[in-house]
Formats: structure tokens, C-alpha cells, sequence
């Protein structure tokens, strides 16, 4: 445990072992499938979709807060021992989930299925980088060829690098600018088995290539606030969107 804290405080990353089981993986994924195709158990729609039915198979198949709308995946981002390992790999006395993301990356889809070098902080107005996270949990086996995760470790520690968007699929172009800006800098791979979950800070700058294997790649974003978590007043179309943390049937409370 002591040695994934320090992962995670060196490197602004760190690997879990498998919390997850086989059986509780294949009913969240089922559970995304359905989600995916239009289908909502809970009768509650996601927040937002990014790709609908009919659109390019081979496209990055993202999703905002599918937790909504199937219980299966509602069980697997509120499991009391998901709940527990963040908290004490963040040496947290409270872990609440804020948001969520499905992300289905599609064999064969080349640059397509690419995600640009970001952080999570720059997309998030409304907290400081202190006491918010991001859990990846792996709903299928995910090694090089899959279009794994990649960190730069240590990159927590940097200044924001101007120019870099998650939506930017040209990670050559982007690598260039972080080699002007950070020379020698490492990339860390996250290359995880069915049921691991790798933890970042809001801050540690990452990407995902395209996935030349001969399955889609699975994963489930959680983000997670803790009790060092601050808010930041902010205006316009976001100005009440932490409001809907007081609304744990949205936001739920998964360790206290």
C-alpha cells in the first residue's frame, strides 16, 4: 500500500491490483453495451453522449455519467472496496464520486480512436487541483497494442503546457510540443488486466494511441473528489454544476 502511495505522489500515477471480479467486469460491460445502444435500464438518460447509434463504428465511443442509466454499472462505481482503495491510497476520510465516463475505444480505428496529451484539471473550472483524482478501471484486458493509457510521470509537478487537448487526435503534433517544453520526459503505460484500476491526479498529463489489437479496449473514468477537495466559484454555464453533488442518487458517496 505505502508503495502505491508513493507511486502516486512521485510519478502522479499508480496501478492497483484487481478489485474487481471477472463476474462483476462482464456485467458492468454488459451493462455499458446497453447504455451504448440507446438502451437505459433506470429509465434516466446519460448526462451527455458523444456518439450515438449510426455513427462511425470505429470512433472513440465516449459517454458522460452512463452510471444514470444501468444499475450494473451504478454497482461497479459505487463497490464499498473501490470506495476503500481510494480512499486509502489518497489518505482520504471521504471518497465521492462527482462524474463518470464510458470509454470504448474500437479495434481498427486508427487515429480515430486516439486522446490527446491533457490534464483533467484544465477541463474543470470549478475545483483546485488539491484532493480531486481520476480512477480508470479496466473492463477488458488492456495491453500495448490496445491503445493503453499513457502518463508522464512526474508531470503533476509541471506548469500547464499551453496547445494540448484530449480531443486533439494528433498525439505526433502534440508530442512535439511537449518535447519544446519538457525535454526527456517519461510516458508511463497502463497496461492493465480486466478489473485493475489505475489512479492520476487532476494534474498528471496523459493520452491514449489507437488500438491495433483485435478487441475494443473498456474502461470506466471515474472521478472522484475527497474531503481536501475546494471548490472554486466560477460563472456561466457552470455555475451550479457541483450543486448536483448534494444529490447522491447523481453524485454518490462511496466511502465515509
Amino acid at each position: 500500500m505505502e508503495s502505491l502511495r508513493e507511486d502516486l505522489d512521485s510519478n502522479g500515477v499508480c496501478f492497483l491490483p484487481k478489485v474487481f471480479s471477472s463476474a462483476k467486469v462482464t456485467a458492468a460491460r454488459e451493462g455499458l453495451w446497453e447504455v451504448m445502444q440507446g438502451h437505459y435500464e433506470t429509465g434516466i438518460e446519460p448526462e451527455a453522449r458523444f456518439w450515438n447509434v449510426g455513427d462511425d463504428p470505429k470512433n472513440i465511443i465516449k459517454i458522460d455519467k452512463p452510471h444514470l442509466s444501468n444499475e450494473k454499472i451504478w454497482g461497479l462505481i459505487t463497490d464499498t472496496d473501490l470506495g476503500k482503495w481510494l480512499a486509502d491510497i489518497t489518505g482520504s476520510t471521504m471518497i465521492q464520486v462527482w462524474h463518470s465516463q464510458s470509454v470504448w475505444k474500437p479495434a481498427g480505428g486508427g487515429q480515430r480512436g486516439n486522446a490527446g496529451w491533457h490534464r483533467d484539471i484544465q477541463y474543470w473550472p470549478f475545483w483546485k487541483p488539491e484532493g480531486v483524482f481520476t480512477a480508470w478501471i479496466a473492463l477488458s484486458n488492456v495491453d500495448e497494442k490496445s491503445g493503453p493509457v499513457c502518463y508522464i510521470t512526474g508531470s503533476q509537478k509541471w506548469e500547464q503546457v499551453e496547445g494540448l487537448d484530449f480531443f486533439d487526435k494528433d498525439i505526433v503534433e502534440q508530442g512535439a510540443i511537449l518535447q519544446g517544453s519538457h525535454e526527456n520526459f517519461k510516458v508511463l503505460q497502463g497496461n492493465l488486466s480486466e478489473g485493475q484500476v489505475g489512479i492520476h491526479t487532476s494534474r498528471t498529463y496523459h493520452s491514449s494511441g489507437p488500438n491495433i489489437g483485435r478487441d475494443p479496449r473498456v474502461g470506466m473514468v471515474v472521478h472522484f473528489c475527497t474531503d481536501r477537495a475546494e471548490r472554486i466559484p466560477v460563472k456561466g454555464e457552470n455555475l451550479d454544476y457541483l450543486n448536483q453533488r448534494q444529490d447522491q442518487a447523481i453524485c454518490p458517496i462511496i466511502y465515509n
